[in-house]
């Protein structure tokens, strides 16, 4: 019954005759934006006239070098005539291939596949908009227009202004964000190919020059004019590829989305205007990459647990940090803490006319769904503590301790990163599992006025919260083998109650030791953990119960 519901052309998600819903969003002159964005600037606030160039021909320009009458496929000599001051900037299709990626990543938050139609267009997979549905029963086009939104939101967030579309068909979609207006309201699927009449035939993707050409020497200009065509006749005249271009031109368009995996962590970079040799304007810059490597960290459902900050000197040279952070997390709000605090110390050779931002490790860090009682911020206080203390102490320096199969207590223990919550939850489970509630539970018959205190059972007994470093020696005091009080440090306390003994030794193939150890409650000290030492009968002072 799947396959059947899923090539239903009314089935959620899917357009006319089963083409998919894509959502579409077009970089217009990538490569200037991308320019712009490296080196922090506003959209047509660059401080003089940019054009890029490639083979000697102007394939995008500023608003500055238009009003000097610059144009795209002007040459470059005849660009720099029209305008003087002209920066002239080389094409870079890595660069800009690179740019592309790095959005589709931070736009993988929103839906589940991207796949990349160079050079400019991004296409998106728009079936589970209806998952993102303010509210439960809403139509689909609300929800798809939330999404259409979220992401024109996200684009711009990451530096770039793009025109959107949304329609049935990856053709379709890529058509309309290239060439149309894009941007107002998701198409219909029943309006797929009335939206796409108006485009011109260059809209359609992978049409011959040669074939446009011929198809308006007979006056057919407009992709709606292609579609009224019968498609024997088109086929037979211009050719298979000819039938498949009226499909698009009608608003069918099955084929499904290619998914873009990216490959490797994410990093971004800045250009300062000029160079500085303050804390605060590099905080200004650094707020504003880490924000993009944040999101496009969140969109892959992973945590930076180190960071690699590249500061660029001017006139040269460079200065590198390692930023260990305490927990896997993508929020730039913690990362910029953490950030501050090594900047603040950092003592510079020169100015700094650039940095780069660049996740050195990161770690799965899934969604976690909050329990009734739970505060989020309470834990992102603890995250961004640790990672403080790691920026400011060294890497190692705050730790986890979890047990380990080891006698002696002091040892019982190995280092590791703090859990996050799973682990936190299974770690209070085995905390409660070493305190049955037959023990600790049950409750206990009121001390008669004169009545000695009674010892708690042994399933109370358990490992102290807080070891001390060093044992401390006690001096017991009592008539006829029993503990009535102890001297610990000049001041004597009152042994209120006292467990029964657990006998821990071994170790005899490198530093044999045995031990009787008690659970006591001291008068002035509270619940302490205290042993005597099966070799010589002396007592010790080794943990709290906090």
């Amino acid at each position: 019954m799947a396959p059947e519901r899923a090539l239903d052309p009314a089935a959620p998600g899917r357009g006319a005759r089963g083409s998919p819903r894509v959502l579409a969003l077009c970089v217009p002159d990538l490569p200037l934006q991308r320019l712009w964005r490296a080196r922090g600037e506003a959209r047509g606030a660059a401080p003089g006239p940019l054009a890029v160039v490639h083979e000697g021909r102007v394939v995008a320009c500023d608003p500055a070098a238009r009003a000097q009458g610059v144009r795209p496929g002007d040459s470059a000599v005849q660009a720099e005539a029209s305008c003087a001051g002209l920066e002239l900037a080389p094409l870079d299709a890595a660069a800009d291939r690179e740019a592309l990626e790095a959005l589709a990543e931070a736009l993988l938050g929103l839906v589940p596949a991207v796949e990349l139609a160079p050079p400019d267009t991004l296409l998106l997979d728009a079936s589970a908009a209806r998952l993102a549905a303010p509210r439960p029963g809403s139509p689909p086009e609300e929800a798809e227009a939330l999404l259409l939104g979220r992401a024109l939101a996200l684009a711009g967030e990451m530096g770039y202004r793009c025109r959107a579309a949304l329609a049935s068909g990856k053709g379709p979609a890529g058509a309309l964000a290239r060439h149309g207006r894009g941007g107002a309201r998701p198409v219909p699927p029943g309006e797929t190919a009335a939206a796409l009449a108006p485009l011109p035939l260059e809209a359609l993707p992978g049409i011959p020059p040669d074939l446009a050409a011929q198809l308006a020497g007979l006056g057919i200009v407009e992709v709606g004019a292609l579609a009224r065509l019968p498609p024997e006749t088109l086929a037979h005249r211009f050719g298979l590829f000819a039938g498949l271009l009226l499909g698009l031109s009608r608003g069918e368009d099955p084929a499904p989305l290619a998914p873009w995996e990216p490959r490797r962590l994410p990093e971004e970079s800045f250009d300062l205007e000029s160079p500085v040799d303050g804390a605060e304007p590099l905080l200004f810059a650094l707020k504003r990459v880490a924000d993009r490597t944040a999101a496009r960290l969140a969109g892959r459902g992973l945590g930076a647990t180190r960071l690699d900050l590249v500061l660029r000197l001017d006139p040269r040279g460079e200065a590198r940090l390692a930023i260990p952070l305490a927990r896997p997390g993508a929020a730039a709000s913690a990362w910029l803490l953490v950030l501050r605090e090594r900047l603040l110390g950092l003592r510079l050779e020169a100015p700094v006319a650039g940095l780069r931002l660049a996740v050195g490790e990161a770690a799965p860090a899934p969604p976690e769904q909050l329990g009734l009682g739970e505060r989020p911020e309470q834990l992102r206080a603890l995250e961004t503590v640790l990672a403080r203390l790691a920026a400011r102490l060294g890497e190692g320096a705050a730790f986890a301790a979890a047990p380990a199969d080891r006698h002696r207590p002091e040892v019982a223990y190995r280092t590791g990163p703090f859990a996050g919550k799973e682990g936190r939850r299974r770690g209070g489970a085995a905390s409660a599992a070493a305190s049955p509630a037959g023990g600790a539970g049950r409750r206990r018959r009121p001390r008669a006025p004169g009545e000695e205190p009674a010892s708690p059972p042994v399933s109370e007994l358990s490992r102290p919260t807080r070891l001390l470093a060093a044992p401390v020696a006690l001096v017991a005091l009592g008539e006829g083998g029993r503990l009535a009080a102890v001297r610990c440090q000049g001041r004597t306390h009152r042994v209120l109650a006292l467990s029964p003994p657990e006998r821990l030794a071994g170790e005899w193939w490198s530093e044999p030791f045995a031990r009787d150890y008690h659970r006591a409650l001291l008068e002035g000290l509270g619940a302490c953990w205290v042993y005597r030492d099966g070799r010589d009968g002396r007592l010790w002072l080794h943990g709290f119960f906090d």
